[in-house]
């Protein structure tokens, strides 16, 4: 009898284990680095999703500003990392050699290519093996924001090259002794520079960069010189952004993301946005921003909640509602013909400039090694502009050191 009673509670203590087992929900870790109204909405939506979907617990975790994506690429090379972060595909393509991200396609239910355009498809497929390794999740680019008041001021209105830029904050920097412009994206100021005069970008056949040319090295020479004599911005001086610059008077202009725009509060000076300054002469280009959710590979149940989280996040609504959160265009067609969506962007000075550039904003290809090249374009300008090395020497290191990470 006490064999029997003895056996009998071993197999409930272990049907007990079974069932918490069973019953634990699955953990969907999210990394971020939004701040305030973005967060709140990123929040909520989480909130409804995990109230719709038992079993499922989405848990968003805000992440420093610095060093972020080399915090997420070592995290997820120990296996410690987040289940989901936001990036640019280019980011996805460093973690396809190695097997640490997730082929979306293999766990969504709906039909994301035709939701999207062809352009946005492929850049979320633009892979070697065609994965949809970045499910899109916003669409901005860098416009201008600029000081109407005191441009206005210095006789200056809406600069569309950068001649006309520098001429505007030479003048901002007589009259106000501030930088009048400079860039939120060193490095989507570089490739600007680049493809603007006819550059090429990258060889992906010979996994090489094509940036090391005369004309690109004269316009890292011309941005660092007026940095040196003060008319142009390196790095923001008063938090992590220009819009923080700007609101406190201390920059009369730069170049940014259009989510920028709730950040921005001059008191009684007049915001005013316009497209992306050109190289006159050149070849009008502006940077095309797609952000996408990534999923990183672990077990098949949190893979497949993570993507049915992403699908949950991107659908017509609220992708429509994270779009009005950080101020850009959405991916998805069935949201852009949305009758909230239509009456959040009619009248928005960020997305009227940023849709001006539609027509010539293109987004660069992915590759292994991409994150490394928008790195050393980074620091060779803070470089050059700092006087360690000449602007020639330089954008030869930065070269050296791309292909190195290309051809890895």
């Amino acid at each position: 009898m006490k064999k029997s009673i003895a056996v009998f509670i071993v197999i409930a203590v272990a049907l007990l284990s079974i069932s918490a087992v069973l019953a634990a929900d699955v953990e969907v870790t999210w990394w971020h680095r939004f701040t305030e109204g973005q967060e709140a909405i990123l929040q909520e939506i989480i909130a409804e999703f995990n109230e719709a979907n038992p079993g499922i617990k989405v848990v968003a975790e805000s992440q420093p500003y610095d060093g972020f994506l080399a915090k997420v690429y070592e995290a997820v090379s120990t296996g410690t990392g987040p289940d989901i972060i936001f990036n640019y595909a280019s980011t996805a393509a460093d973690y396809i050699p190695d097997g640490l991200i997730v082929d979306q396609s293999k766990y969504m239910e709906s039909d994301y290519k035709a939701r999207v355009s062809e352009g946005i498809y492929a850049e979320s497929t633009g892979f070697e093996d065609g994965g949809l390794y970045a499910v899109a999740v916003q669409s901005t680019g860098p416009i201008l924001f600029y000081n109407k008041t005191m441009f206005d001021k210095v006789g200056f209105s809406a600069p569309k090259t950068w001649d006309e830029i520098e001429e505007a904050a030479k003048a901002i920097y007589a009259e106000y002794k501030i930088p009048g412009f400079a860039f939120d994206s060193l490095t989507d100021g570089m490739q600007a520079f680049l493809l603007q005069g006819g550059g090429k970008y990258v060889d992906l056949e010979k996994k090489t960069v094509l940036f090391n040319t005369p004309e690109f090295v004269a316009s890292v020479d011309w941005y660092a010189k007026g940095v040196r004599e003060g008319y142009f911005g390196l790095a923001p001086t008063t938090g992590n952004y220009f819009s923080n610059d700007m609101s406190a008077r201390q920059l009369a202009a730069y170049a940014g993301s259009s989510a920028g725009l709730p950040y921005l509060d001059l008191g009684d000076d007049e915001l005013a946005a316009a497209p992306l300054p050109q190289t006159a002469g050149g070849t009008n280009w502006a940077p095309a921003w797609t952000r996408s959710a990534l999923v990183f590979a672990s077990d098949e149940e949190t893979e497949r909640a993570a993507v049915k989280f992403v699908e949950y996040f991107t659908n017509p609504e609220n992708a429509g509602r994270w779009a009005e959160a950080v101020v850009a265009f959405t991916p998805y067609n069935d949201t852009a013909e949305l009758d909230s969506f239509k009456a959040f962007v009619s009248g928005n000075i960020a997305l009227t400039a940023l849709s001006e550039q539609a027509p010539y904003a293109y987004a660069l290809p992915s590759f292994t090694g991409a994150n490394t090249v928008r790195d050393e374009l980074k620091a060779l300008i803070e470089k050059v502009a700092t006087d360690q090395m000449s602007a020639a020497d330089a954008v030869s290191a930065a070269e050296a050191t791309s292909n190195a990470a290309m051809q890895e």
